[in-house]
């Protein structure tokens, strides 16, 4: 863990309680296919990237993968630490790996991969994946375009929250094309499968909002802002939802990667 004192350099960091409290885990489904593809989670040792307060680290867990929570969030790792104090959680740059060459069987990037460089971190997830490892990258998205509350929010945010742009720009994910030959080159990795995994978020308009407040785009606005645009949000929501419950259809898309054997 970091210490006390040591110097955030994470956005998250601001908002470490209100992502703990209200992001979404992933469907069972979602492990179902890592699994399928890379096999049995149990005892594999998996370096979770950008891993926040550990959720997906929990449910590798759950699985019995050996699990090394990083981060460059220290406020983030602590929470981690506070909802599961036997975990190994390290404070480090996903571009720059404190980790031996070819000492992992997994690499896991859960909502974080488009945080990092991709050349160089593809380099790194190369270099400490064992022969045969796997990369793992997915993303959860709410699906629910077309449902009036969610059409008056999606142009809300897209209006108010310059940082939410990049979401829009088509189903695409930024994720390495090891398919490319200079890629692959350095990298030693092929392509392994894309999967979209479909679900169903039951979720209260409170944890909605706290949601929001989590987003690396709501937590860049100015404070004051922030909370008028947070406010017409409950504001959508409770006119939609009287009784202040969501059903919301999500996807997860999963982008798999092995390293060559040989």
């Amino acid at each position: 863990m970091p210490p006390a004192d040591a110097t955030t350099r994470s956005v998250f960091d601001l908002a470490a309680a209100e992502y703990d409290a209200a992001r979404p885990s992933y469907p069972a489904a979602l492990y179902d296919a890592v699994e399928h593809q890379a096999g049995r989670l149990a005892g594999k040792v998996t370096l979770d990237w950008g891993a926040g307060t550990g959720i997906a680290s929990r449910q590798l867990a759950e699985r019995g993968a050996r699990v090394i929570s990083l981060d460059i969030g220290a406020q983030m790792l602590r929470m981690a630490k506070a909802r599961r104090p036997q975990s190994a959680c390290v404070l480090a740059d996903g571009n720059r790996m404190p980790a031996r060459a070819s000492s992992a069987d997994l690499v896991t990037f859960a909502q974080s991969w488009h945080w990092f460089d991709q050349r160089v971190a593809a380099t790194e997830v190369a270099r400490v994946l064992r022969p045969g490892g796997y990369w793992a990258a997915w993303w959860n998205r709410a699906k629910a375009t077309g449902e009036p509350w969610f059409e008056e929010y999606e142009q809300l945010v897209l209006a108010s929250c310059p940082g939410y742009q990049w979401l829009h720009s088509g189903d695409d994910v930024l994720v390495p094309d090891w398919a490319d030959p200079a890629v692959a080159a350095v990298a030693r990795m092929e392509p392994a499968g894309t999967i979209v995994v479909p679900w169903t978020r039951q979720v209260s308009a409170a944890d909605w909002v706290t949601d929001c407040r989590s987003k690396s785009f709501f937590i860049d606005l100015e404070p004051a802002f922030r909370e008028s645009v947070l406010h017409r949000i409950a504001a959508i929501l409770a006119a939609h939802f009287t009784d202040g419950q969501l059903t919301v259809p999500y996807d997860t898309a999963l982008v798999l990667a092995r390293k060559a054997a040989s």
